[in-house]
């Protein structure tokens, strides 16, 4: 094998060379490798299918049309590009039971949840049924996947207790300005941030925020919330139009991170444990439930399609059942 890479080296070099060159190169190359082990490896590329991205823009620009967010249509580009980088082949040639190897194989290397494995499951069956209804493939290999077990835990709402040590945590009025408006107005954390000082209403105390799908709903403030949040606003000495901002220079207009940092931070303090922004919209709708809200209102509230949405946010009280079934059945 040395001497295959010296006689290589050496005929690519001839021409460049006299003879004494020449043989001092050939000692020189003969002693440099002395203490190696030389092995042939293989070079060649391994062709990579790329047929996939054609479709995949479609795709994209489909969902997008229909008012995915851009956090969504992040998660389906990713999810999609790493499966369809490692099949490494034409989508007419994907199988279900290529589909199921990478989903039990996925699981195994990186120990994902069930939940996270169910929802890969889903982008990969919307993507497929799209390809099949399109008629770019002949057999949609994602409808014999059957629905991944998830174990359902009860997701509890914050206790009037918990709520209330929270409140007593914030030693800013923003933090305070900030639970008081997730827990009034029930918003998703990425309509917060999105939301600007002359959005709000203090005289009607209401808000218009932009959900899902950019459909527009109508939110409503507590006068308590009201109260925090235009303290907040007429203590600040910026000019940002953001809602709720950072406390440093610049005074940048939060992103969701910050905003789970910030919660965080306050649950950690008060020992509450679990604070996130999508347990005060859980909160809010558990709560006006159980003072008589209809489901369907609460589903405006939230901004839902389904009512089924809406009960999974929704957690009713055995002691409300209780009392609801004495008080109707006049026990």
């Amino acid at each position: 094998m040395k001497e295959n890479v010296i006689t290589n080296v050496l005929s690519i070099m001839m021409g460049e060379l006299n003879q004494e060159q020449y043989e001092k190169l050939k000692d020189a190359l003969r002693i440099s490798l002395l203490n190696y082990d030389l092995t042939e490896r293989c070079t060649d590329i391994m062709d990579i299918d790329k047929s996939y991205i054609h479709y995949l823009q479609l795709f994209l620009i489909r969902k997008k049309t229909e008012g995915k967010s851009e956090r969504t249509l992040k998660l389906y580009y990713m999810h999609l590009t790493k499966l369809l980088q490692y099949m490494n082949k034409p989508l007419t040639e994907i199988s279900e039971d290529d589909l199921f190897i990478y989903l039990a194989s996925y699981k195994k290397v990186r120990a994902v949840s069930n939940t996270y494995l169910d929802n890969m499951r889903l982008v990969f069956s919307s993507f497929f049924g799209w390809l099949d209804a399109k008629g770019y493939i002949s057999k949609n290999p994602t409808l014999g996947l059957e629905p991944i077990k998830v174990e359902k835990k009860i997701k509890k709402p914050f206790s009037d207790e918990e709520l209330e040590r929270l409140r007593r945590t914030c030693t800013q009025e923003r933090d305070l300005a900030l639970i008081e408006f997730l827990y009034s107005t029930g918003v998703r954390a990425s309509e917060l941030v999105a939301l600007n000082r002359q959005d709000i209403d203090f005289y009607e105390k209401n808000v218009i925020v932009y959900g899902k799908g950019s459909k527009e709903r109508e939110v409503y403030l507590t006068a308590t919330s009201c109260m925090h949040l235009k303290n907040y606003l007429d203590n600040r000495d910026d000019n940002n139009e953001a809602l709720f901002v950072s406390t440093r220079n610049p005074h940048e207009r939060l992103s969701v991170a910050g905003i789970e940092r910030i919660l965080k931070k306050l649950g950690d303090s008060a020992g509450v444990e679990k604070v996130h922004p999508h347990r005060f919209r859980r909160t809010m709708a558990t709560n006006v439930l159980k003072k008589g809200a209809q489901l369907e209102e609460v589903k405006e509230l939230l901004g839902h399609t389904k009512l089924d949405t809406t009960m999974i946010y929704c957690t009713i009280s055995k002691e409300n059942v209780k009392h609801t079934h004495q008080r109707l059945m006049g026990a």
